[in-house]
């Protein structure tokens, strides 16, 4: 359930897809969060450069952590778990909220989204693909990502059946490495993703050939979802604070020149 606007205090700009308000009509009010509180989330795994799981930093982790602080708010602990479990753990009211929450999941109150991700195709100019469309993936190899045909919507998983040289990995550092040593012709990443890695590994790619990125699917907002409404108010509203200050492109833009927070502290 998305929560409504009309609910917060302040106007909410929302970005990514538009989401059917709910209607609130029966829903019991719930007793005020106290701002003393610690909000604690789960997400599914640990994404680097979004989370680093063995420290408190990473992208998406800076922007959540700048937003509840900026509301006074306190952020508690990121359990990382997988998909299933993440959902279990906050619908049994274990932990809060989830990161990363899928934007039709009946039961949670949905926020507007606090960053999107872009998949995208990477290859090298040189060999000079010619793509256009999904259909032209059927043309050259390609490797994706780990269940990226569940992501990448209908089209994609008829191609991805058709193809005769696709692979999915669980290893998206290996894909980047496959990329620049010629064992395949295209990868699929999440675009931070792929530069992250390229960065990462550029010491070990012999040939740092200029790559060509094509854009064939939609961005992907990324929600937080609560058990708790008041809960989900709270941190719709910190999300609507933070993009409204110079904070929130900053931190964009030095994640656009590879330099993520990693070692968060709160003042």
């Amino acid at each position: 359930m998305q929560i409504s606007p009309t609910l917060c205090s302040t106007e909410l700009t929302y970005t990514g897809e538009d989401l059917t308000d709910v209607s609130l009509a029966g829903v019991d009010a719930a007793e005020p969060r106290s701002n003393n509180i610690p909000i604690t989330f789960t997400t599914s795994s640990s994404i680097e450069p979004y989370f680093f799981v063995d420290q408190k930093g990473g992208l998406q982790y800076h922007l959540l952590a700048s937003a509840l602080q900026m509301s006074h708010l306190k952020l508690g602990s990121i359990t990382y778990a997988t998909n299933l479990r993440a959902l279990r753990l906050v619908k049994t009211k274990q932990i809060d909220c989830i990161i990363n929450a899928p934007a039709t999941d009946d039961g949670l109150f949905l926020t507007q989204s606090l960053i999107e991700y872009q998949n995208s195709l990477f290859y090298l100019t040189k060999n000079k693909l010619k793509i256009d469309t999904i259909s032209d993936l059927k043309k050259y190899s390609l490797i994706s990502f780990q269940n990226a045909s569940q992501y990448l919507g209908d089209e994609f998983i008829e191609v991805s059946k058709q193809h005769q040289d696709y692979t999915e990995i669980a290893s998206q550092q290996s894909q980047v490495l496959m990329l620049f040593g010629e064992h395949t012709q295209m990868v699929i990443l999440e675009q931070r993703i792929f530069d992250y890695y390229r960065r990462k590994v550029q010491h070990k790619i012999k040939h740092p050939y200029e790559v060509t990125q094509v854009i064939l699917f939609d961005s992907a907002p990324r929600y937080i979802a609560c058990h708790d409404q008041q809960t989900a108010i709270l941190v719709d509203e910190a999300i609507s604070l933070l993009k409204q200050s110079n904070l929130y492109q900053q931190i964009l833009l030095d994640a656009e020149q590879g330099k993520y927070n990693t070692q968060y502290v709160e003042h």
